[in-house]
């Protein structure tokens, strides 16, 4: 999550009460033929009846003395796919197979990027999210459009209800807990079971390396008849062992895992897991309305938290929306004397990255709010510029890729959407754009911005938008059409994709 044009002062007072395609150059080699043959597949069929009704498949662009296929998936999130934990997992690898499976080559690793927030939605998984599915399927899923998310509090609310034995076994755990956070704490066994569990199983079995991110604690596994009382799922029959918080941090975690296991004492979605990164700085919705932790801004942890992880000769770093963009200077200016890129994260995340060496930027994005929009900064789509494509612009850093999987998708009254997209430095594609970038607005958009403006070669692969370009006045209507309680025949009617391409080194 980044940042929306919602009025949040008025969110915060009511959460506390409410809480008291380019075509390839490389044709790809089918995949169906390096699979395992027992590992667990969702049919064609199945798939294709979980697709949105705006859908396409994957599009990218191969590369001779390719190091590494990427694949960055554009999922739409609906309430359907969470009624249960097996609903979820058919759902994550209905898209491995529809759009990673088709781009696997013999002997060239795979990188499988999916969006920020991927795991939010299984909060309403069972019997336990059942009020939380009803009201988003009714008429009270967006009572006054999203401008003000009442449902979106209403949900905590509803959570906080269900989830009350393991609330208070956590309170009484950790006193002091913050109430904002203490439904997210107490689905810890849930997040692992749908989250942590399917992306690792994932990874395992298509043999491919997985990025997801969601807003969770750390976990042990625990067979103690205590826990298994207190934290066990009321759906599931007997459970050898449950999945309990560690302590009471709840940060927004990008994970990277990888298809071999690397510590056989690690509990069950850890085992094969590579790297975590903690999102830092938040945004205002993520500490005022979820109370979520940030990642260190300092120090040793600081460092270790940005340095990422080596892949097939590139160093990933994870920059989760906001962090991308964070600079310490304007795009076209040189740092300010005596800059400090590693002094503190929250003002210079991207340029520590690039002092720590890292040259693969992937931006996990879960953007709350109308896409086709404006922002603060003016026009969002050319505000996003200065994170997509600055990354691999910016003469004073050295990122080759940058990576950016777009969340899409009404979630009760809170709109998410953006376009999917890999860029290059110094890349020679077909010139292309976000949409409404080929305008410029004195005035309305930042001064700076306007070397983000128009048609730009480093985009190797871009997701369409719902329409094709248009003038802006154009775009934000389609943009309030998609929005929660339009009544519009667009309304939620977002495009679910992926693009892929070649790293090379």
């Amino acid at each position: 999550m980044r940042r929306s044009g919602i009025a949040w002062a008025g969110v915060m007072a009511l959460a506390a009460m409410a809480l008291g395609g380019c075509a390839s150059s490389e044709a790809p080699a089918g995949g169906e033929a390096l699979l395992p043959p027992d590992i667990e597949r969702p049919s064609a069929d199945t798939c294709a009846a979980l697709r949105p009704a705006r859908w396409a498949a994957a599009s990218g662009y191969g590369a001779s003395g390719a190091a590494l296929r990427v694949v960055a998936m554009q999922y739409k999130q609906e309430i359907r796919h969470v009624v249960d934990y097996a609903t979820f997992r058919t759902k994550m690898r209905c898209l491995i197979e529809e759009h990673a499976v088709p781009q696997m080559r013999a002997g060239l690793p795979m990188l499988v990027v999916f969006n920020e927030d991927a795991g939010l939605m299984t909060l309403a998984t069972g019997t336990r999210g059942a009020a939380v599915r009803a009201l988003a399927g009714s008429p009270l899923g967006a009572p006054v459009g999203d401008q003000l998310p009442l449902s979106m509090l209403g949900a905590l609310a509803l959570l906080n209800v269900s989830y009350l034995p393991q609330i208070l076994a956590y309170r009484a755990r950790f006193p002091g807990l913050d109430a904002r956070k203490q439904a997210l704490l107490a689905a810890t066994d849930t997040f692992v079971r749908a989250f942590s569990q399917t992306f690792s199983d994932i990874a395992r079995d298509y043999r491919v390396y997985v990025v997801a991110s969601n807003n969770q604690a750390r976990y042990a596994a625990s067979r103690e008849p205590l826990d298994l009382a207190l934290f066990k799922d009321p759906d599931l029959g007997a459970v050898d062992e449950v999945y309990v918080a560690t302590d009471a941090r709840v940060t927004n975690t990008t994970y990277l895992w990888g298809p071999d296991e690397v510590d056989a004492n690690a509990p069950s979605g850890e085992k094969n897991l590579l790297f975590r990164n903690e999102k830092v700085p938040l945004t205002d919705i993520e500490t005022a309305v979820l109370g979520l932790d940030a990642g260190p801004s300092t120090g040793a942890a600081a460092l270790a938290n940005a340095a990422g992880y080596p892949l097939a000769g590139f160093r990933l770093g994870f920059a989760t929306s906001l962090p991308a963009f964070q600079w310490g200077y304007d795009f076209g200016a040189a740092p300010p004397a005596g800059f400090a890129p590693c002094a503190d994260v929250t003002v210079s995340y991207m340029p520590c990255m690039d002092a720590l060496g890292v040259d693969v930027v992937v931006q996990a994005e879960a953007n709350p709010g109308r896409w086709a929009a404006y922002q603060a900064g003016g026009w969002q789509p050319l505000e996003w510029m200065a994170s997509t494509w600055r990354t691999v612009a910016d003469p004073e850093v050295g990122f080759r890729y940058n990576i950016t999987a777009h969340l899409v998708g009404n979630l009760l009254d809170l709109p998410f959407d953006g376009q999917t997209a890999i860029t290059k430095r110094g890349g020679t594609a077909a010139p292309r754009h976000y949409v409404g970038n080929l305008e410029f607005e004195s005035g309305t958009d930042v001064a700076w911005y306007q070397a983000f403006q128009g048609d730009k070669r480093e985009f190797v692969q871009l997701a369409p938008w719902v329409s094709a370009d248009a003038p802006r006045a154009q775009l934000a209507a389609t943009g309030a059409a998609l929005a929660p309680g339009s009544g519009d025949a667009l309304e939620n009617d977002y495009l679910e994709t992926a693009v892929w391409a070649d790293l090379v080194r």
